[in-house]
């Protein structure tokens, strides 16, 4: 592979990993739009955002108890705790902050036979507000949940 004057070999280690699929439906560009140019710079892709196992064990380090907690009770826009339905991890962190573009070829990533409900996408499209613009609807679920909390847990 050629390496250009502006350009720098980087290596990265990844594990594969469950993500939530937030945007998807983007439409191809035109071939003949595509004349000289390479493929990569018009590839589709799809917008995710990963999860990361919360519970320590033997391959993972986790989070830290009490601040899955304050996640748990909705103090962090970046954050979202959830239990998934797959093998793996007891409790899972998704990281709304590392949302990232993945190629939409096939081997690129292997669907998962889960999809959100219509209510939990309305919550997610919420925390996205919150984290991006800085405050949620406030006809938002994540504001009735807070107030439930802290009388619950003052």
């Amino acid at each position: 592979m050629a390496l250009h004057d502006d350009e720098l070999w980087a290596a990265y280690r990844a594990k594969k990993r469950p993500c939530l699929v937030l945007g998807s439906a983007v439409p191809a560009v035109d071939n003949k739009l595509r004349w000289g140019m390479p493929k990569k710079s018009t590839a589709p892709t799809v917008i995710v955002a990963p999860y990361y196992g919360s519970d320590h064990d033997g391959t993972r380090a986790g989070y830290n108890p009490e601040l899955v907690e304050r996640i748990r009770h909705a103090e962090y826009p970046q954050f979202f705790w959830d239990k998934l339905p797959i093998f793996g991890p007891k409790e899972s962190i998704l990281r709304l902050d590392h949302i990232q573009p993945v190629g939409t070829h096939y081997n690129s990533y292997e669907l998962a036979k889960y999809k959100l409900s219509k209510n939990a996408m309305e919550l997610m499209d919420d925390l996205l507000q919150w984290l991006i613009w800085g405050g949620v609807p406030a006809d938002s679920l994540i504001l009735d949940y807070r107030k439930q909390i802290e009388s619950t847990f003052g």
